[in-house]
């Protein structure tokens, strides 16, 4: 079997190279999409890169294939005596073979094969990427993703990635497999994580600058472990020699008070405790002489819009440099997204991802993280306090969603 790679500014033009150089009988091994840049580096027009491969081992199998497809022209075109002749002057005296010889194809009939051959390979390429958008749906749609690509769209569907995304991923994959091809499964999973990596927005953890304030604020539903969060931040910073202090504005939930304060006497940190704007405005103000401030808010509903409210005259006062959204990686998708929405209208500007630990399907989160428009700022995986937080690392997160570390570990 030869096999050769063709590059070209088209598909059609790489297409004819292939008909040209490898004949009719060629099959498409591979496609993908070449980037080209400028002696400027700018990236200009990019070209197509197609492996092709042509059984050049078996020319009986050939010969036999040619001779069939010759019967059935042969078979499909009437007899030459069936045709209408014009009538011979008399005495010409040409032979009869000499007016029924064939005529040979002309060059622009050679031209229109060639072209048909190259829309016929186009249209298969098409119909695989429409496969694509029918495949996750599991339609009576017959057409089967080539090679590993299959296995992978399953993998994508079970983690809970959101369908259009995955639809997403597969179509680049399929015209940019990479140098290993689309036959082995894990090359591919590799080649969607650090696709789905690069759809993220820049990480942006809590960064202390010499000299300024910052006030990080943690906001979320009830349950996604604002407080334990808050303890994990006001550690990893203590362990930099930074003096930071806790706010609490959540004075309803039983034990969470004590909790905080717990926290705070074994982080030797102070601790204020909030009921409304004026008492956060003058907190936040009389604490001057501290690096950092995480406030630690009541977990609110995105349709509770009365206390969506309260939350939001408290970060008026408070004036947060940061607000993170803590949200549960096992959360369901609609529900983050609903949740990022009703909380962006507060200030929201961050995502934090707690509990990675509980749930094999990371497919949400990472969803929400690709397409919601908010940075990741840390996530954590884990029950102990203080430790288990991470600054966010997309990459580490999207191969956990494809191969499964366990505990959430990159």
């Amino acid at each position: 079997m030869r096999i050769k790679k063709y590059v070209a500014d088209s598909m059609p033009e790489a297409l004819k190279l292939v008909k040209a150089d490898l004949g009719p009988r060629a099959v498409i091994l591979n496609t993908r999409t070449l980037k080209k840049s400028s002696t400027l580096g700018i990236l200009g027009k990019g070209q197509v890169e197609v492996t092709a491969a042509v059984d050049a081992d078996r020319p009986a199998a050939a010969r036999k294939q040619q001779a069939r497809d010759k019967e059935k022209t042969e078979a499909e075109t009437p007899p030459v005596a069936a045709r209408k002749k014009p009538a011979e002057p008399p005495g010409t005296g040409r032979p009869a073979a000499e007016h029924s010889a064939p005529r040979r194809s002309t060059p622009r009939q050679t031209e229109a094969a060639d072209s048909g051959w190259a829309n016929r390979i186009s249209q298969q390429l098409e119909d695989l990427q429409a496969a694509l958008r029918t495949t996750t749906s599991r339609s009576a749609s017959s057409l089967v993703l080539p090679g590993a690509l299959e296995a992978l769209s399953r993998q994508m569907e079970e983690v809970g990635l959101e369908r259009a995304l995955a639809e997403e991923l597969l179509n680049d994959i399929l015209l940019d497999p990479g140098q290993a091809g689309l036959k082995k499964l894990e090359p591919l999973q590799e080649r969607a994580a650090q696709k789905l990596s690069k759809r993220f927005q820049p990480v942006a953890p809590t960064r202390l600058a010499k000299g300024v304030r910052a006030v990080v604020a943690l906001v979320g539903p009830a349950g996604a472990g604002k407080t334990t969060t808050a303890a994990r931040i006001a550690a990893h910073f203590a362990e930099q020699n930074a003096r930071a202090a806790f706010v609490a504005a959540d004075t309803d939930r039983v034990g969470g008070l004590e909790q905080l304060r717990a926290y705070a006497g074994i982080l030797g940190i102070p601790a204020d405790f909030v009921q409304n704007p004026d008492e956060m405005g003058e907190t936040i103000r009389s604490r001057r002489n501290v690096d950092l401030i995480i406030i630690d808010t009541a977990g609110v509903s995105p349709i509770a819009t009365d206390q969506m409210k309260q939350l939001g005259d408290l970060l008026k006062e408070a004036a947060p440099s940061e607000t993170h959204l803590v949200l549960g990686a096992s959360t369901g998708i609609r529900q983050m997204f609903d949740t990022v929405q009703a909380y962006k209208k507060i200030g929201a500007d961050r995502l934090l991802l707690t509990k990675l630990d509980e749930t094999g399907r990371l497919g949400a989160a990472c969803t929400l993280a690709a397409t919601a428009g908010h940075p990741l700022s840390y996530t954590t995986n884990g029950r102990d306090v203080p430790g288990n937080l991470q600054p966010a690392d997309p990459e580490a997160l999207c191969r956990n969603l494809f191969f499964g570390r366990p505990n959430g570990a990159a």
